[in-house]
């Protein structure tokens, strides 16, 4: 049934432009987190192995700082003249950006300014995730078949991390190739270089992508009206910060942080690391779509709830790399392969459904990007300070807290504004509570 409803009412090739997209953003962005340890030397020499690593996920992190700039210099400009433009020009320079960053000069050529270009090209990539990001999680819910809007959230998840499993693969065969001397002399090149190259066959690809939104609803808003109403809701706003932050420490402690802490501080092998990530990629990209499925069967919100507050005490699972080794290792990852397909799967189409259509792109971008770089962007760094400091045990009491500040949020807000699709104000029946909005107790009890 899902399968005939992609191809008649979202189209393939609809799908593997959005999709696609998605996954080459995320190939180049988490690329550079996997390879952190080879570049650390490269761009920031002289001070030992740890310190350089947190030198270069330091500037992972400052990336983040980018992200809320492109949101709100380019998610307006999606909410007035429509969502295509800015889904070509985004997968279009952050491949781009990918390509130029294989190609820079290090310090022993140029010195401090090999760590200067990193930044800016890392801070032009953060804009542009910044703005495609929001776009997915609002293209999604507006294209996705009625009732199978966590299923179809789930493919898009399936193709984020294919882009992920990608990179993972890329580093993998590259250092099972050329060994940790050569990827640190030169290799780390090739995974960005590849990533620049595969964002073309995406850009062709949506060209042909349909506009969700009409040109009569857009051209009465300007971009001052857009940003006005965004800063009208500061509810759903503070709820997404709070869903998507949860999701991205998550994410980034186990397919960043946790690798680079493997690394950096306990000093494993690159290729044994980087097959496990693969691993934990081609599990969570098969089980995101059952995800999806499931929470359209119980309810996305009440999924949501449910699963965040189960994923409190798996998250302690990451104490057992406590004692460093081989199987310990394994372990902390198999407890990111149980949370993690849950945390991404609909994350995206739950954020999305907390804001109306006419300024959803802006204010989800903004939530989004401050989410991801107050608490994505930084986990990785988080991670591996506190396990150089004999502190790895405060981590997982962190992702705790978040996930609960990330479950009280989004039902404060459903409960003060209530819920939104492509279609409906918060006036009119809602397809995931399918009654009036308006915080009844009712609506409550079905959302959370």
């Amino acid at each position: 049934m899902e399968s005939t409803e992609l191809t008649t009412k979202v189209g393939i090739r609809q799908f593997l432009a959005v999709g696609g997209g998605q996954a080459i953003e995320n190939y180049d962005w988490m690329l550079y987190g996997l390879v952190a340890a080879y570049l650390g030397p490269q761009f920031f020499p002289g001070q030992g192995p740890v310190h350089s690593t947190l030198n270069a996920l330091a500037v992972f992190g400052v990336a983040f700082a980018a992200r809320p700039l492109g949101a709100l210099i380019f998610g307006p400009m999606a909410d007035r003249i429509g969502r295509k433009p800015l889904m070509l020009w985004a997968v279009g320079s952050m491949s781009a950006f990918s390509f130029l960053m294989g190609l820079l000069p290090t310090a022993v050529t140029v010195g401090t300014w090999a760590a200067v270009l990193l930044v800016l090209l890392r801070m032009l990539q953060g804009m542009s995730i910044g703005v495609e990001q929001p776009l997915l999680a609002s293209y999604g819910l507006e294209i996705a078949p009625k009732g199978r809007e966590a299923w179809y959230a789930g493919l898009l998840q399936l193709a984020t991390q294919f882009g992920i499993l990608l990179a993972s693969l890329t580093a993998f065969f590259c250092t099972l190739a050329l060994g940790d001397s050569g990827m640190e002399e030169g290799g780390w090149r090739i995974p960005f270089i590849v990533g620049g190259l595969l964002g073309l066959g995406v850009l062709w690809l949506r060209r042909s992508l349909p506009e969700t939104v009409h040109a009569e609803e857009a051209e009465h808003r300007t971009s001052k009206e857009v940003r006005r109403a965004v800063r009208a809701n500061p509810l759903a706003l503070v709820a997404i910060i709070f869903v998507v932050g949860g999701t991205q420490v998550i994410n980034y402690g186990w397919t960043s942080g946790l690798p680079s802490t493997a690394r950096a501080v306990f000093g494993q092998s690159g290729a044994l690391i980087f097959g496990l990530t693969s691993l934990l990629s081609v599990i969570i990209m098969l089980m995101a779509p059952i995800a999806g499925k499931i929470a359209d069967h119980f309810g996305m919100g009440r999924t949501f709830v449910w699963t965040r507050l189960l994923s409190i005490p798996f998250a302690f699972v990451l104490l057992l790399y406590a004692d460093p080794g081989v199987v310990a290792f394994v372990l902390a990852m198999a407890g990111g392969a149980v949370i993690l397909p849950f945390a991404l799967s609909f994350f995206n189409a739950i954020s999305a459904s907390l804001v109306p259509a006419g300024h959803r792109v802006t204010a989800v971008g903004l939530g989004y990007s401050l989410g991801v770089a107050l608490f994505g962007g930084t986990a990785s760094y988080l991670l591996v300070w506190l396990s150089s400091m004999d502190l790895y045990w405060v981590f997982p009491v962190y992702i705790g807290v978040i996930l609960l500040l990330g479950v009280l949020t989004y039902r404060i807000a459903v409960t003060r504004t209530g819920l939104h699709n492509a279609v409906y104000s918060t006036a009119e029946p809602d397809r995931y509570q399918h009654r009036p909005a308006g915080g009844s107790r009712e609506l409550i009890e079905e959302a959370a």
